[in-house]
């Protein structure tokens, strides 16, 4: 189990990566396309912040897991959401800028925009993997010690109360 929450912790901190590489990627482009100015970022950073609100639930889910679990339905239709919002871009051809925007020199090879989208629909894909295989009850309870030599109380509450 402490696996499983580390997968979703490792999820949460990947969302938050994602969220900056993406919006940096996407603010480069348009800045590249003449589109750009001090206005682009900040408006990128409120079309986006829903995917902040995804990587706090998987967060307080990989914490608390008895007390999130009921998040999990919500996170995996945020996920969900988020990979088809990427597929519709793919669609529409709207990814093309971005797929040939140089992001990273290293040495004499160059980490394409493609590259990167491609890590970043794989990780999410892995991560909305491991939402969907999270069950709430897994947490193992610990067992009660010594069944045998407890007691039960003589009444419970109805018989005390209709004892004369």
């Amino acid at each position: 189990m402490k696996a499983r929450r580390g997968l979703l912790l490792a999820g949460s901190l990947w969302e938050l990566v994602r969220f900056f590489l993406v919006l940096l990627l996407f603010a480069a482009v348009l800045r590249d396309a003449g589109v750009g100015g001090a206005w682009v970022f900040p408006w990128l950073l409120v079309a986006g912040s829903g995917n902040l609100i995804i990587a706090a639930g998987i967060g307080m889910l990989a914490l608390f897991p008895a007390r999130y679990a009921r998040l999990v339905g919500l996170l995996r239709l945020g996920k969900v959401m988020s990979i088809f919002a990427f597929v519709l871009l793919a669609i529409s051809g709207a990814l093309r800028p971005a797929a040939a925007y140089e992001v990273l020199l290293i040495g004499r090879r160059a980490v394409s925009g493609a590259a990167v989208l491609v890590v970043v629909v794989i990780l999410d894909l892995l991560l909305l993997a491991v939402l969907i295989r999270w069950r709430s009850g897994e947490e193992p309870r610990p067992a009660p010690a010594n069944t045998d030599t407890q007691k039960l109380p003589e009444y419970d509450e109805t018989e005390v109360q209709n004892f004369h």
